[in-house]
């Protein structure tokens, strides 16, 4: 698990592994949709226009079907404004991947409709092998993020995670066998008093500058102590001063590290200690279910592709990936950990969205039985003619003035 692959030296910005994974499997799949079409005589503009607008469907289609799956966590806000911050934000992920393969399957439909007037059929059996690929790296994020996590096992392929994972935040959640967190890794929120373990976040910060933090917490409250019982004006500007400078030197990292350095102080630990204990911190064995997942994906992916090169009816390649892709979703469901059983009493949301994509794949593959194997549209591209260079014109003044 590794949530951040790397930080931007000088704008110190994280790169998360979810979000470079969707982009590396949009860019992959991108160019093995253009290879496609060349092969087959399509236009690769057309690929690539409908791969810039699966980027905006894909993250709005995800996210807002995160949003409603959840919208108990976003309903409490104070105002509006925060609101829309807390919407738009998915820098901590917070996608669903139907909700962006359903937005970005609605969008490619309507932009080969009536923007780009072609074959619908032919372009999503172009398109339709690279968006099962996509979903493959997708699936990569899912993991290096901690995401999508599965049930307890004991298989011997089952794998752990760390402190701090959302496997970890579930199976103390939920006081399964071998979920227990150490009193030390655990902090009380003053506010609600909800008990929670320490953010993961947190144990960035090197346990140098933890430490140091923690000694201008301790001097600092010594100082409002002596503030309060101080009577001399003098002395209580200069023990203020003091207490100003130490607020500068902690910075934002006091108000990030506070709940380390409370229990650091409560339990006598040092940073680095507190840190060996989160560490050696793994949750029990889970199914696989991001490593499944990107392996069945992958494999939809070159079995579509093979289906391109041998289908008889145009239509056929994009109606097998909406029938094939979703049974192997439901699959993944059962034993998936994450999503609650809400919709109708009996499904996950994914499983409901998958019973209907398969119906509608089905319903597809009856209606393209009525309709001839090739649609009007589909013609040939043919790459435009370049325009011959021309020879310059002679200089006219030289020419009229000789040497």
């Amino acid at each position: 698990m590794r949530p951040i692959i790397f930080t931007i030296p000088g704008i110190n910005w994280d790169v998360p592994a979810y979000g470079l994974m969707l982009m590396a499997g949009l860019f992959v799949g991108i160019w093995w949709a253009a290879r496609r079409a060349l092969r087959s005589g399509g236009n690769p503009d057309v690929v690539l226009n409908c791969g810039f607008i699966a980027i905006i469907g894909g993250v709005v289609g995800a996210r807002t079907m995160y949003v409603i799956h959840y919208w108990e966590n976003f309903r409490n806000h104070d105002n509006l404004l925060q609101l829309v911050f807390a919407i738009v934000d998915v820098r901590k992920g917070g996608l669903e991947h139907y909700g962006g393969l359903i937005l970005t399957i609605l969008v490619v439909l309507a932009w080969l409709r009536w923007k780009e007037k072609v074959s619908i059929r032919w372009y999503m059996d172009i398109i339709a092998p690279s968006a099962a690929l996509g979903l493959a790296f997708g699936r990569i994020g899912c993991l290096l993020n901690g995401c999508c996590f599965g049930g307890t096992c004991d298989l011997p392929w089952a794998i752990r995670f760390p402190f701090g994972s959302n496997v970890c935040m579930h199976q103390w959640q939920e006081h399964l066998p071998g979920g227990e967190i150490r009193e030390e890794l655990l902090y009380t929120d003053r506010a609600s008093g909800v008990t929670m373990p320490l953010i993961r976040e947190s144990f960035k910060t090197s346990d140098a500058r933890i430490d140091e933090v923690a000694r201008i917490r301790e001097e600092a409250l010594a100082l409002k102590s002596r503030i309060d019982l101080v009577g001399d004006p003098a002395e209580k500007r200069q023990l203020q001063t003091r207490l100003d400078e130490l607020s500068r030197a902690s910075g934002k990292d006091l108000r990030k590290l506070i709940t380390v350095c409370e229990n650091m102080s409560r339990y006598g630990l040092t940073a680095g200690e507190l840190r060996a204990l989160a560490e050696s911190y793994r949750s029990t064995p889970v199914h696989p279910t991001q490593p499944y997942a990107t392996l069945t994906a992958l494999l939809i992916a070159l079995f579509l592709n093979a289906l391109y090169w041998r289908r008889t009816r145009d239509g056929q390649v994009f109606c097998a990936l909406l029938l094939i892709e979703p049974v192997t979703r439901w699959l993944l469901e059962v034993i998936r950990a994450d999503n609650p059983i809400d919709t109708i009493g009996v499904f996950t949301v994914s499983q409901f969205l998958a019973v209907c994509m398969m119906l509608v794949g089905l319903i597809g593959l009856v209606v393209l039985r009525g309709r001839p194997p090739r649609s009007r549209r589909a013609v040939l591209w043919e790459p435009p003619d370049e325009e011959p260079l021309r020879p310059k014109k002679p200089n006219q003044r030289k020419a009229a003035g000789g040497g």
